[in-house]
């Protein structure tokens, strides 16, 4: 039994090692490239490589032509909104503490299922929320003095906007998730999302430039390991472990983007930001860790999400 779990756990360590490093690949890139065409460059090479996973391990796959728009709006909203939010909002502000304020998406679908599904929330679940907000706080009101802090806290509002487009994207999500596989949504999602950033890069065209061999580097991460690689290991983990496994190790995102920002982009982050990190993956912990047992469903996280 151990050796079973050993490899999912393997895969799931992994898949958060690479999405909390895609922050990182992020900021580097967008530096150089406009923030709408990397994200169409990165979603180009994860939609063909979604489709031929698609067609490999799924070939009877087939979509009611009725489910078409749901799947359009989702990837509008989890894939073009959601990236307009996640690239403009990491170019102004740090990766690190990007990443913390996407760490909170757990506890806004906590909210959303309460006000739209009518779900119960516990004095638990109302504690989770009040230390989440009480971190976002700390992250986002921290060094906002000046030209860069108003800078900071303009990434800081996008990064928030970004988790409120995901959470959204998962309330319009979640029907689909009864009629198909959760690679299938993902594909077709990914594929109408693709299509809505073209027009968005053609208005950035004027930014377009000879990029390094690193960008390119950058990006290739982004589509192959964060949209492709990483999606594949989630969801096979997800399968093995459930959802309540999973969703603990998820919360190791925001400490590996951290860490890695702190060596390698050489990024601070300032001890009270560091304390709301600490409040916000501690309320997610513990909500995944109540709400969740092993084997449960919940709507998978996409590719997009990193």
């Amino acid at each position: 039994m151990k050796k079973k779990k050993l490899l999912p756990l393997l895969a799931i360590t992994l898949t958060a090692v690479i999405w909390g490093l895609s922050f990182l690949s992020i900021k580097v890139a967008v530096a150089v490239i406009p923030p709408m065409t990397l994200a169409l460059l990165r979603f180009v090479m994860a939609s063909v490589i979604l489709l031929a996973m698609l067609k490999i391990l799924e070939p009877g796959t087939r979509i009611n032509k009725k489910d078409l728009p749901a799947l359009a709006v989702a990837g509008f909203i989890g894939i073009t909104v959601y990236f307009f939010f996640e690239n403009n909002g990491v170019r102004l502000t740090t990766a690190s503490v990007a990443s913390i304020i996407i760490a909170t998406i757990p506890i806004m679908s906590l909210l959303a299922d309460f006000i739209f599904f009518r779900s119960p929330l516990t004095r638990f679940r109302i504690g989770c929320v009040l230390v989440s907000v009480l971190g976002i706080y700390l992250v986002v009101g921290a060094n906002i003095a000046g030209p860069a802090g108003r800078g900071n806290l303009a990434g800081n509002l996008l990064m928030i906007g970004a988790a409120v487009c995901w959470v959204t994207y998962s309330i319009v999500t979640r029907p689909l998730g009864k009629k198909y596989s959760q690679l299938a949504i993902v594909t077709y999602q990914t594929l109408f999302g693709t299509l809505s950033l073209i027009p968005l890069s053609l208005l950035e065209r004027g930014g377009w430039q000879a990029v390094s061999g690193t960008v390119l580097l950058n990006v290739a991460y982004l589509g192959l390991f964060c949209s492709a690689l990483g999606y594949y290991l989630y969801v096979y983990s997800l399968e093995k472990l459930g959802i309540g496994t999973v969703s603990l190790f998820i919360n190791l995102i925001p400490v590996v983007t951290v860490i890695s920002s702190y060596f390698i982009l050489s990024e601070t982050i300032s001890p009270s930001q560091l304390a709301g990190g600490g409040l916000i993956v501690a309320s997610v912990y513990l909500a995944s860790w109540r709400q969740f047992s092993p084997g449960g469903k919940t709507p998978a996280k996409s590719a997009a999400g990193c």
